[in-house]
C-alpha cells in the first residue's frame, strides 16, 4: 500500500481511534482494489468474504426489486468502512454495492479477520463500534422519513452524505437516485434543490451536488 492511501485509510473516525495493533494487522492482511464506475464489487446473496475501506471515490449501496428498479440506500466514500454485517453472522450480503465512479478500495479477508477474532476475541468490541455507527445512521434515516417534510429529507440527507467526507467533496449522485434515497419524485426533488440553489445553500453540476452552506442547510434541516 502507498503512503497517501494509507494517509486516507488513518483519517476515518473508526479506523484512526483504533489500537496500534489492530491498526497493523489491518494494514499488513489487506490488499488494493480497482474497480471501473459500475463495476460490481458484491450482490446481494453473495457469500461472506472480509471488509473493504474506500481509498478513492465513491460506492453505491443498493437493492433491486423482481421489476429491476433499483433503491439507492446510501453512498459510500473515502475513508469510511463497511462489509461488517456478515462478519458478525457469516450470513449472505444483504445489498448490491456498485462503484458509483472509478474507485479503489483497500480489502482484508474473511479468513484473516477470523484468525485474528479467534486468537483476540477482544476485538469483536472493535468491529462492533463499527457496525453501531452504522445503526446510528439508520435509525436517523428512519426517523427522518417518518417525520420531516420533503425540504428536510432533502436537507437531512445532504448533510449526511457530506457529513462522511467532512463537507469536502461535492456528492456524486444524480437527482434520481436523491429521490430514491428519500423516498421522493424526481420532480420534488429537483424543485426542492433549485430552491437550495436559490439559497446559496448548495450548487449542482452534472449528476453531482456540492455542499456550499453547512448552517443554512442544518437550518433548513430542523
Amino acid at each position: 500500500m502507498k503512503a497517501h492511501q494509507q494517509a486516507v485509510i488513518e483519517q476515518g473516525q473508526w479506523f484512526k481511534n483504533r489500537s496500534p495493533k489492530l491498526k497493523m494487522f489491518l494494514l499488513t492482511h489487506g490488499k488494493v482494489l480497482t474497480l471501473k464506475a459500475q463495476q460490481a464489487l458484491f450482490l446481494r446473496g453473495d457469500a461472506h468474504d472480509g471488509i473493504y475501506v474506500v481509498l478513492s471515490g465513491v460506492m453505491r449501496i443498493s437493492g433491486v426489486n423482481s421489476n429491476g428498479k433499483e433503491a439507492v440506500l446510501s453512498f459510500i466514500d473515502a475513508s469510511l468502512w463497511f462489509g461488517e454485517v456478515t462478519l458478525f453472522d457469516k450470513g449472505l450480503r444483504t445489498h448490491d454495492v456498485y462503484a458509483q465512479t472509478d474507485a479503489q478500495l483497500f480489502y482484508v479477508p474473511q479468513r484473516s479477520l477470523e484468525q485474528l477474532l479467534n486468537k483476540h476475541p477482544e476485538y469483536w468490541q472493535e468491529f462492533g463500534l463499527l457496525l453501531a455507527q452504522k445503526l446510528r445512521l439508520m435509525f436517523s434515516s428512519m426517523e427522518d422519513h417518518a417525520l420531516h417534510s420533503a425540504e428536510q429529507k432533502v436537507c437531512n440527507r445532504l448533510l449526511m452524505l457530506s457529513e462522511q467526507t467532512n463537507f469536502s467533496a461535492p456528492l456524486a449522485l444524480s437527482q434520481q437516485q436523491l429521490a430514491d434515497m428519500t423516498y421522493l419524485t424526481r420532480q420534488t426533488i429537483n424543485q426542492i434543490l433549485q430552491k437550495l440553489v436559490k439559497k446559496n445553500a448548495i450548487s449542482l453540476g452534472y449528476q453531482c451536488i456540492t455542499v456550499l452552506d453547512v448552517s443554512k442547510l442544518q437550518a433548513l434541516a430542523s
